[in-house]
């Protein structure tokens, strides 16, 4: 089976974010009888036998003709950017949210909920690895809008040492760097992950991260995330062939 593939690409400086990271997840589980087709802005080719789209701003009306009656949606964000006449494509398409909150504030009450897949196990293995005492608080992000200000966690911390990571205009002083690959390490020496968006956090990989290092994790309802964590940890663990599944069927 040939897939086209739909997507943005990265940032523009580069680096990866959660849809990056979650798409090159999707990606490496696909099954073997699975080639994937990349099809970028004004290259999508014809006659494949499904299409997944994910983050499509860049792209147009026409760009998603090849691809009708064949198109799955994978919602990483709520699609604040995506052009009307793109919209207007996606509607026959097979809709995939990641989290409850995230099909309501889209109005999809018929998607098909999967979260990200995300690679847990080092997560764990690194939170159970750890034999010291478990002690502080953590917050991370990329602080790069007002949205997900540090100013809410601060608040919540009255007074309280929080230790801020990542970068950003928004990013508070002191706060430190770290690198993805260092991210289960460094959240199994933390007793607590705060995170308190502002906006709808359609899932926020790095809650669910938190918590299979073992961190007690602060967050609000407007986090994604809390569904699978507090109603359906397994689907965590199903994420990718739960994906393919719908895909391919």
């Amino acid at each position: 089976m040939r897939v086209g593939w739909l997507h943005d690409g990265g940032n523009a400086d580069g680096t990866q974010g959660g849809a990056e990271l979650t798409q090159a997840e999707f990606r490496k589980a696909a099954p073997d009888h699975v080639e994937i087709i990349d099809c970028p802005a004004g290259e999508v080719v014809e006659d494949l036998d499904v299409y997944v789209a994910h983050n499509v701003v860049f792209y147009e009306a026409a760009d998603l003709a090849p691809a009708k009656g064949r198109l799955v949606k994978y919602w990483h964000d709520v699609g604040p950017h995506i052009h009307p006449d793109v919209l207007a494509e996606l509607e026959e398409a097979v809709h995939i949210c990641c989290s409850p909150i995230q099909r309501a504030r889209l109005g999809r009450d018929k998607a098909h909920l999967v979260p990200p897949s995300l690679s847990l196990a080092r997560f764990r293995q690194a939170g159970s690895a750890n034999g010291r005492v478990r002690k502080g608080i953590v917050a991370l992000g990329p602080w790069m809008n007002y949205g997900k200000t540090p100013r809410p966690v601060a608040e919540w911390a009255n007074g309280r040492v929080v230790d801020f990571f990542g970068s950003g205009p928004l990013a508070p002083p002191g706060a430190r760097e770290v690198s993805y690959d260092s991210m289960p390490d460094l959240l199994a020496h933390y007793e607590t992950f705060v995170h308190l968006p502002l906006v709808l956090e359609p899932f926020g990989r790095g809650v669910a991260e938190a918590w299979a290092s073992g961190c007690k994790i602060v967050t609000n309802n407007l986090v994604g995330a809390r569904y699978w964590i507090e109603d359906n940890p397994a689907g965590l663990e199903t994420a990718s062939v739960d994906f393919w599944k719908l895909v391919t069927q």
